[in-house]
């Protein structure tokens, strides 16, 4: 009996341990002209990796661990020139070239809905934990990616 006590203490002592590392599942959301929007992603910890240096120019990156990043709108958007309509789709990042990003905004079959240029600005605090963040701006909402020493944004509007 105490060698089963034990080792599930051991067990619950290593699940605390992993999810210590990772920050599991994170949500941003933001109320726009009436509608909802929101983002579901993962949250790896940096853990001493160089994020710049393991993407090559023309990857695409799927900003997060484990599932998909998916964003969730019941309002049509603007994204640059491009318009979505409300419904699920797949956020990427494809770097294009040093501090040059794009998000692209996948449909459910995979083809591209939507691309956004992202800007590129260096943090003065890095950021462990993946984290994304939905605000509001004056032309109606902004994406923001922060991680280690960088951050992507970029603007989107009610269509």
């Amino acid at each position: 009996m105490k060698k089963l006590i034990s080792l599930i203490m051991l067990a619950v002592f290593c699940m605390g341990c992993a999810f210590a590392h990772d920050g599991g599942r994170g949500n941003a959301s933001l109320e726009i002209a009436g509608g909802k929007v929101s983002v579901e992603y993962g949250r790896p910890a940096l853990k001493g990796r160089d994020i710049e240096a393991m993407i090559k120019p023309g990857q695409e990156w799927r900003m997060g661990a484990d599932a998909a990043t998916t964003l969730s709108t019941d309002v049509a958007l603007k994204f640059g020139e491009k318009t979505i309509q409300p419904g699920k789709y797949i956020l990427k990042a494809k770097f294009v070239a040093s501090h040059e990003w794009v998000l692209i905004v996948q449909a459910e079959d995979k083809t591209t809905a939507a691309e956004a240029p992202l800007k590129y600005q260096k943090v003065e605090s890095p950021v462990e934990m993946l984290t994304i963040k939905l605000e509001n701006s004056s032309s109606g909402g902004r994406f923001v990616l922060q991680w280690g020493n960088f951050s992507l944004s970029t603007e989107f509007q009610k269509a």
